[in-house]
């Protein structure tokens, strides 16, 4: 018996930003996706840009319902006996049905689950008025952590990222940036109004945080704003802030996919959602 190959535990975030997000997520019997912002056919050429088989995916995880998220064009793609599951947190149940997916196309989860051998810990993030959900991912003593559209950091949510090998974590906008743009006043409060994304500095503070506890092998950004960030900027501000960090970093971009990444074993981290 091959314990490795039992193990296993792959991703690849195939882009992230206001116009698509989508995470691979490969275990031992199948692949997940972590939300299906892009439609199935760029999903697809993404996936395979990178390796992976489109056939295996089995599931697809929402983190919450909005579209850049979950695409319209999977309304063709999940349900019926051959496409893939959806999995939804059971307050967005009613929001998936409305958008046009038949109830019987996905299932509710308020829990832990597993798919695809894969364990799935989900934790409630304060986004807009529906919330979004943070995961911890593992198979065996192999685990990531991702949040995006945050809202805001919390010391639960710093416990609760702790102890991953991989963190992919939303560094959404620059302040001054999101101030100067010409994007009307309620939407800039709303993304900084503490239930919309988090700050370069905000996620930058929660990272420093998470990996002073236990060092994280890789950080993964997510989520820039093509109008209110940069991602030299940010890069520079770690090189300058958090240098620990900086050979770490990884920021994702919203048109091509990024490298896949293998977290390694690594002992149990306790926390406050999990023994």
């Amino acid at each position: 018996m091959n314990i490795h190959a039992e193990q296993s535990l792959r991703i690849c975030v195939l882009g992230s930003g206001s116009s698509g997000n989508c995470v691979v997520v490969e275990g031992p019997s199948g692949i997940v996706l972590l939300d299906s912002g892009f439609s199935p056919r760029e999903t697809r050429r993404r996936m395979e840009l990178r390796g992976f088989s489109p056939a295996s995916v089995r599931t697809v995880v929402l983190t919450h319902p909005d579209t850049d998220h979950l695409n319209s064009g999977w309304k063709r793609a999940i349900g019926g006996l051959t496409g893939p599951r959806l999995l939804v947190r059971d307050r967005h149940g009613a929001t998936v049905h409305s958008m046009g997916y038949d109830r019987a196309w996905f299932d509710e989860f308020t829990g832990g689950f597993d798919t695809c051998g894969i364990r799935f810990e989900p934790f409630p993030m304060p986004h807009d008025s529906l919330g979004s959900t943070a995961f911890r991912i593992s198979v065996g003593n192999r685990c990531v952590a991702h949040a995006t559209d945050c809202g805001r950091t919390s010391p639960r949510l710093e416990e609760f990222l702790t102890g991953a090998d991989i963190l992919l974590l939303e560094s959404n906008y620059d302040p001054a940036m999101q101030r100067a743009s010409n994007r009307p006043p309620f939407l800039i409060d709303r993304i900084m109004n503490g239930r919309g994304h988090l700050s370069n500095e905000e996620a930058l503070q929660l990272a420093r945080a998470v990996d002073r506890v236990q060092p994280v092998a890789a950080l993964v950004l997510l989520h820039l704003s093509r109008q209110c960030n940069c991602p030299k900027l940010v890069a520079r501000m770690y090189a300058e802030h958090a240098p620990e960090l900086h050979a770490r970093l990884m920021i994702s971009a919203q048109d091509e996919p990024a490298a896949v990444l293998t977290p390694a074993p690594r002992l149990h981290h306790a926390t406050l959602f999990g023994g």
